[in-house]
C-alpha cells in the first residue's frame, strides 16, 4: 500500500471531515455549526492518502501543558486520530503517529499529549498514563455538608452571551493551578465547548462564582435531564465543566449543584482523583465512585526536556534513563538542592531504568515510581532511591486534566 502523508489544504477540510466522521463511526456536524477547531492549525494536519482518497487522519494543535509547580511545556496536542475501517491494521496509524512526532520535534515540544478513545492503542508509541480521572454520582438528598457554608462570595446565573466572555477568561486562570491542565485556544470554544459538549445537553446552564471582592473566580456549567416520576423529580443534574482558582471556590461549586431543588441524583465524569466532595460531606459513602479512568496521555519525546520543566518536592537526587520505542536512549540526572534544580544528560549509572512510558506515567506526579516498580514495569537499580523519587515527583493538588480536546 502506497500511502502519502502530508497536511491538508483549506479546499480539503470537507473531506477531512468526513474522513474523521467514519473513522469514529460519528455523526457528521448540523448545518450551520461552527468549524473553527476543524479549521485551526491546519498545518498540523497529518493525513493519509491513498491514490488521492483520504484513507486516516490524524493532526496536533500547539498548546501548554501545566507542568508541576506551575511553569507551561510546550507540549503537541494530539487530536482526530482514526483510520477508515477498510485500511485498520495496515500501518496507516503507525505512519502517522511518526508523522505527528517528527512535527512535534521540529517545533521544540519535548511532549506530545493525547486522550485515547480506547485505552490499548497508544502503549506502544511510548505513552502513558499522565492523569486519570473520576466520575462520581450522589443522591442529593442523602448529601449533607459537614460544616457551615462560610463562603462570603456569590454564585449567578448567566447567558450564553455572557458566558462566552467571562467563561474563558475564568479558565485560563484555573489551568494555572494544577499540573495537566492544558489550554484552550480561541478556536477551541466555539465548536468544540458550545457546539459540541454543551450543545449535545437537553437542557444547559452556567452559573459563575465570584469572591467576596466581586472577582470572578470559578464556574459550573451543568444539564438537568430526567423527568416527574408518580409527581416526583427523578431528574438528574450532570456537571459538563467545572472550573476554579482555588479548593474554596471548587467546594462552593459543589455546594451550589447540591443546593438546585427539584434533583435527584448529581453526577460528574470529568473530575480529579483528589476531588474533597468525600472530605466535606457528613456521609462519605453517599458519593459513589462510579468509575475511575485514563485521561491524559503523555508520551516524552524529549525527557531532558519534559523534566527540566517541572518543580520537585523535596531535595534530593535521582538518575533515570528512559528508552525510547525507536531504540534510543536517554540518561537524565534530576538533582534538586539549596541552590535549585538541575536536571541535566549525564553517562553515570542509573538508579531507576524505564521506558517512554513509564516516564509518561510519572513525569506529572500522577503515578508513584514505587507502584509501578512493584508492578514490574520499571528496573530498579538502587532500591533506596524509590522512596525518594516518590517524594520528589509528588505534585500536590494531584494531576488532572480538566478538559477534552
Amino acid at each position: 500500500m502506497s500511502l502519502e502523508i502530508r497536511a491538508v489544504e483549506p479546499d480539503e477540510v470537507d473531506d477531512l471531515l468526513l474522513a474523521d466522521q467514519r473513522g469514529f463511526g460519528g455523526e457528521p456536524l448540523r448545518p450551520g455549526a461552527s468549524r473553527s477547531w476543524t479549521t485551526g492549525e491546519l498545518e498540523r494536519t497529518r493525513v493519509a492518502f491513498e491514490a488521492g482518497r483520504m484513507v486516516g487522519v490524524s493532526r496536533t494543535y500547539s498548546f501548554e501543558l501545566t507542568m508541576p509547580g506551575g511553569a507551561f511545556l510546550p507540549a503537541a496536542a494530539v487530536s482526530w486520530v482514526s483510520v477508515l475501517p477498510t485500511h485498520r491494521r495496515r500501518g496507516v496509524l503507525t505512519r502517522l503517529m511518526a508523522a505527528m512526532h517528527d512535527d512535534a520535534r521540529a517545533r521544540d515540544e519535548p511532549a506530545a499529549i493525547l486522550t485515547a478513545s480506547e485505552g490499548a492503542i497508544y502503549t506502544r508509541f511510548g505513552y502513558g498514563v499522565a492523569t486519570w480521572r473520576l466520575g462520581l454520582t450522589a443522591e442529593r438528598a442523602r448529601i449533607a455538608f459537614a460544616r457551615p457554608d462560610d463562603d462570603e462570595g456569590t454564585t449567578r446565573l448567566v447567558s450564553r452571551e455572557d458566558a462566552e466572555i467571562a467563561c474563558p477568561e475564568i479558565y485560563d486562570r484555573a489551568r494555572r493551578t494544577r499540573a495537566g491542565m492544558v489550554t484552550r485556544p480561541d478556536f477551541w470554544w466555539p465548536q468544540v465547548f458550545w457546539e459540541y459538549i454543551v450543545g449535545r445537553a437537553k437542557a444547559s446552564f452556567v452559573a459563575i462564582h465570584a469572591d467576596a471582592q466581586g472577582r470572578d473566580d470559578g464556574y459550573v456549567v451543568y444539564e438537568i435531564g430526567g423527568d416527574w416520576s408518580g409527581g416526583l423529580p427523578d431528574r438528574r443534574l450532570s456537571i459538563i465543566d467545572m472550573q476554579a482558582e482555588s479548593p474554596a471556590t471548587w467546594i462552593s461549586l459543589w455546594r451550589y449543584a447540591f443546593g438546585i431543588d427539584l434533583i435527584g441524583t448529581v453526577a460528574a465524569s470529568n473530575l480529579p482523583i483528589d476531588d474533597p466532595l468525600r472530605h466535606v460531606v457528613v456521609d462519605s459513602r453517599r458519593v459513589r465512585v462510579d468509575y475511575v479512568n485514563d485521561h491524559l496521555w503523555l508520551a516524552p519525546l524529549d525527557p531532558l526536556g519534559v523534566l527540566s520543566a517541572r518543580s520537585y518536592a523535596v531535595s534530593g537526587r535521582v538518575v533515570v534513563e528512559v528508552h525510547a520505542p525507536d531504540g534510543t536512549r536517554s540518561l537524565v540526572a534530576v538533582e534538586v538542592g539549596d541552590d535549585g534544580t538541575s536536571c541535566v544528560a549525564t553517562t553515570e549509572p542509573p538508579d531507576l531504568v524505564c521506558d517512554s512510558r513509564v516516564l509518561g506515567m510519572c513525569a506529572l506526579g500522577g503515578n508513584r515510581w514505587s507502584e509501578l516498580a512493584d508492578a514490574g514495569r520499571l528496573d530498579v537499580r538502587r532500591p533506596e532511591v524509590l522512596t525518594l523519587a516518590d517524594a520528589m515527583f509528588l505534585a500536590t493538588p494531584a494531576p488532572a486534566l480538566l478538559s477534552h480536546f
